[in-house]
């Protein structure tokens, strides 16, 4: 009898132990949340706070044992093990980070804050998926990889664009001057965020796009420019060879063509673009 009677006060003590063990858990915790300033963002309705809770809610946050706090301009993620630091100014979160893995965190912050703006659950993956790709260019973000030392920022301020599928190209084809809604690939390369302008007082014809898809740029830029009956007036070449991304994911260019004289301007009306090594 005693011996049972020992085993149950050694249980009961056992049992109050882990009790207060994980009430002082418990209580250290919600004290921990309480003691964390809530900071909001001038011009939306929600806070960094929310972008960190919401972040660790992700099912990446989830898979990758990551943490986070919020101070006065900081969001501090950590996730196994490795920290990164998004500073506020304002308007923009920024993250400067070695590790290959900032990548995905920052894809699912930036996911976070868009989800806050109104845009579905992981509705912007499939964007930043693109975006690190080379395959678009979305004002707002930015991501610079020099050397392994990669800086990212957000604009938090207002929702992002947001990819959106458009018709693919693969040949040289004849479009009209104001026909954009398309995305050139060949080679390898992807052009997007294509646009054709004419300025009336300069007699200019100017080009302008994004290209991704490889590490390097190693092909020759063509854009002919033609007239109602598809017949070609002018031509300009760029090697795109000789242009820096400066560690961006995608280079834009712009090719800018100046005609002779308001007849010539007047008469282009088409262009197509090619790629060539």
């Amino acid at each position: 009898m005693q011996d049972i009677n020992k085993k149950i006060v050694i249980f009961t003590l056992i049992l109050l132990i882990l009790i207060g063990t994980i009430t002082f858990v418990l209580i250290k915790g919600i004290n921990e949340r309480n003691s964390e300033p809530l900071i909001g963002i001038d011009g939306v309705n929600f806070t960094l706070n929310n972008i960190k809770d919401n972040f660790l809610n992700s099912e990446y946050a989830q898979n990758n044992d990551c943490t986070g706090s919020v101070s006065e301009d900081t969001i501090l993620i950590t996730c196994n093990s490795n920290k990164y630091n998004f500073t506020f100014n304002k308007f923009e979160l920024e993250l400067d980070s070695s590790y290959e893995e900032s990548k995905e965190v920052f894809k699912y912050i930036v996911n976070t804050i868009e989800e806050l703006h109104g845009y579905q659950d992981d509705e912007y993956l499939e964007t930043m998926d693109k975006f690190f790709a080379g395959e678009v260019a979305i004002t707002g973000l930015e991501y610079i990889n020099n050397n392994g030392n990669r800086h990212y920022s957000v604009y938090v301020l207002e929702q992002l664009d947001k990819y959106e599928a458009n018709n693919i190209e693969t040949t040289t084809v004849i479009k009209d001057i104001t026909d954009n809604d398309y995305i050139f690939q060949s080679l390898g390369y992807t052009i997007n965020n294509i646009e054709v302008i004419k300025d009336d007082d300069e007699y200019l014809v100017i080009f302008s796009g994004v290209i991704g898809g490889q590490e390097t740029y190693d092909v020759v830029f063509t854009v002919n420019y033609y007239d109602d009956n598809n017949n070609l007036i002018t031509t300009q070449n760029m090697d795109l060879s000789t242009h820096d991304a400066y560690g961006n994911p995608y280079l834009g260019f712009v090719v800018t063509e100046r005609l002779e004289n308001q007849n010539i301007y007047d008469s282009i009306t088409k262009y197509s673009i090619s790629l060539a090594n």
